[in-house]
């Protein structure tokens, strides 16, 4: 599928200006960021200095913007000033050798990450992108994550219909992966739950006015170390950064503002233990959900994995 990107020169060679370089395709449906590597602020020093997962999300979202301002899929045209992207899920994906990225060996340019971009799906409303990253030097596949954007009036906060011009275009010049975030199935939230109430601070805000991607995935985290240690989950004891994700899906059902008080609810399903179910409720409506899916493995490289699951 990149073929003709690969034909291309080096991208590292590229660019020799710019930390991080970017191609977009001729056709600007898929693109390929290069990071020089990752930063100390990357890092979780609590436990080993793992890469944390709330930074994992923020760099899927510099990848996207990356090329978003760049060309990809002509995103200054389909942005004017009443119009943009809400982000309503993602799929993330994570190899055991994601786990194993630390601080002590993977910090600053010790570790430069490729990463490749694809249109993967298109609708009346949203597309969606599919994002891989791999380790440059050796090729391996990290982590992967597929995003679904809906298209708002940023008056109305609503979905909007895509440009009959994108949608012609992307029809004539590329053949859609199909590859897109379901709607999902909205969860219900048990009585014997886990929860735990927090106020929105403004530093929780994108430029969009309302809560981030990556706070939300944060604040599940943090709650569900809460319920670890309190005893509340089986078979988790420790902060649950210590043990490694496999898949990770969340939906974006609302919005929430700076100084709105929000509850964080978690559970564990009752026949599998590895999976753990959030949602953020405002004023009892739910606002935002996610499932966690952790493997039963341990990173061959990760000591401060004690125990499996």
């Amino acid at each position: 599928m990149f073929k003709n990107i690969e034909n291309l020169s080096v991208i590292s060679g590229l660019q020799p200006d710019r930390l991080i370089k970017h191609y977009v395709s001729d056709d600007v449906c898929r693109a390929e960021v290069m990071l020089p590597g990752l930063w100390y602020t990357d890092f979780d020093r609590k436990f080993g200095g793992k890469w944390m997962l709330s930074s994992i999300l923020e760099t899927f979202n510099a990848i996207r913007f990356a090329v978003l301002t760049e060309g990809f899929i002509n995103f200054s045209f389909l942005c004017d000033r009443n119009h943009t992207f809400f982000v309503a899920g993602a799929v993330y994906n994570f190899s055991l050798a994601v786990h194993e990225i630390i601080f002590k060996t993977h910090w600053c340019f010790l570790f430069p990450i490729r990463a490749r971009i694809s249109l993967s799906h298109v609708g009346m409303s949203s597309f969606s992108i599919d994002i891989v990253m791999y380790n440059d030097s050796t090729g391996e596949q990290l982590t992967s994550c597929v995003s679904k954007l809906v298209y708002v009036d940023l008056i109305t906060r609503k979905p909007s219909p895509i440009p009959s011009w994108f949608l012609e275009y992307q029809k004539n010049v590329y053949k859609i992966l199909n590859i897109t975030v379901e709607k999902p199935k909205l969860l219900n939230i048990p009585e014997n739950c886990f929860t735990f109430r927090l106020r929105v601070y403004f530093s929780d805000k994108d430029t969009i006015e309302h809560v981030s991607q990556s706070t939300y995935v944060r604040w599940c985290s943090d709650v569900g170390s809460f319920a670890a240690k309190s005893g509340y989950y089986r078979n988790f004891r420790e902060d649950i950064g210590v043990y490694p994700l496999e898949r990770l899906e969340t939906h974006y059902l609302g919005e929430m503002q700076a100084e709105d008080i929000a509850e964080v609810h978690t559970w564990q399903d009752i026949t599998d233990f590895r999976e753990l179910y959030f949602c953020v409720t405002k004023c009892s409506n739910v606002v935002f959900q996610a499932h966690f899916h952790f493997t039963n493995d341990i990173p061959s490289g990760s000591r401060f994995v004690q125990s499996k699951i």
